[in-house]
């Protein structure tokens, strides 16, 4: 059982990078709305958490779930989708975003817990819910008490700088939850905002050693991904990409295809094992560049 907190909102993605005005497509989305859809055709029938508006578009967030195999565990609430506008720079997205007052920010600590199934193993949660706000309290307070009840707490930062008000207590908060994480995903990206400063591959060790996770993963866009275990360090290279249409839920469609191999190979026993989590993370991540917007594989596709 895999339940998964965090953002929905409806990506407005640029289409067209050509003269004139761009065009956009309306596509269900949110950092851990994808991660929890790329669970779901993965065939993992994960619970989500986090409430969805009762307007149009909120229904089109529920009904994309449901296609995609999740259990729509979120209340409805009358209250506006969030949105976000997708703009393409030779197929990299750039992210502006509309979340003030809207359903999914409106979430409750007691409310949440009650939603978490008895039988729930892992719970993720990640990116723009943790940014700032009550709502990213409350919701790095639930990771901490269910990863204390021996739940799998996983993490994906997926550090949104443009929605960070506080960059001191957003680190800390981050920090926090990475202590006491059964699995962590950070990019490249992710750790340059965080640390500017630092060297990268010395404090992705450095964040590993201090952390319970039993695996820490650094992505590094087409360089790869380092995976780190309490017993080994191991480099897997991208996955090729026959046609790129565009990156967007490459990160969350990589994610989610760790927590499915966790829930499989939760020791990571040999560096065989590391390395092949890895391949499958990355193929799973390949194939959703290869589609416009996240649009992540099923099981049967990343296999072939």
């Amino acid at each position: 059982m895999i339940t998964v907190g965090g953002e929905n909102l409806i990506d407005l993605v640029q289409i067209s990078e050509g003269k004139g005005l761009p065009e956009f497509r309306a596509l269900p989305g949110g950092s851990q709305f994808n991660c929890a859809s790329a669970l779901g055709r993965l065939g993992t029938r994960p619970h989500y958490i986090t409430p969805i508006s009762t307007d149009s578009m909120g229904k089109l967030l529920a009904d994309a779930l449901l296609e995609s195999g999740v259990v729509v565990a979120s209340d409805r609430i009358a209250a506006p989708s969030s949105l976000a506008v997708v703009t393409l720079s030779d197929g990299q997205p750039s992210y502006q975003f509309y979340r003030d007052g809207t359903a999914e920010r409106l979430v409750e600590s007691e409310q949440l817990k009650a939603l978490v199934p008895t039988r729930t193993k892992v719970f993720q949660i990640g990116s723009l819910s943790l940014c700032n706000g009550d709502d990213a309290d409350v919701w790095a307070g639930l990771f901490t008490d269910l990863a204390q009840q021996g739940i799998a707490c996983t993490l994906d930062p997926n550090v949104r700088a443009g929605f960070v008000t506080d960059p001191a207590a957003y680190r800390q908060r981050i920090e926090r939850m990475m202590a006491v994480a059964a699995m962590v995903k950070l990019s490249d990206e992710d750790l340059g905002w965080l640390y500017p400063d630092a060297d990268a591959e010395d404090m992705v060790m450095r964040l590993a050693a201090g952390s319970q996770a039993r695996l820490f993963v650094l992505t590094k866009g087409s360089a790869g991904a380092t995976l780190i275990t309490p017993s080994c360090r191991i480099e897997v290279e991208a996955a090729p990409v026959t046609k790129l249409q565009d990156t967007v839920g490459a990160g969350d469609t990589f994610m989610a295809a760790l927590i499915y191999q966790f829930l499989h190979a939760p020791d990571f026993a040999s560096e065989a094992t590391v390395r092949d989590v890895g391949r499958f993370a990355a193929k799973a991540a390949a194939i959703n560049c290869e589609r416009v917007g996240c649009n992540p594989p099923t099981l049967d596709e990343i296999q072939i």
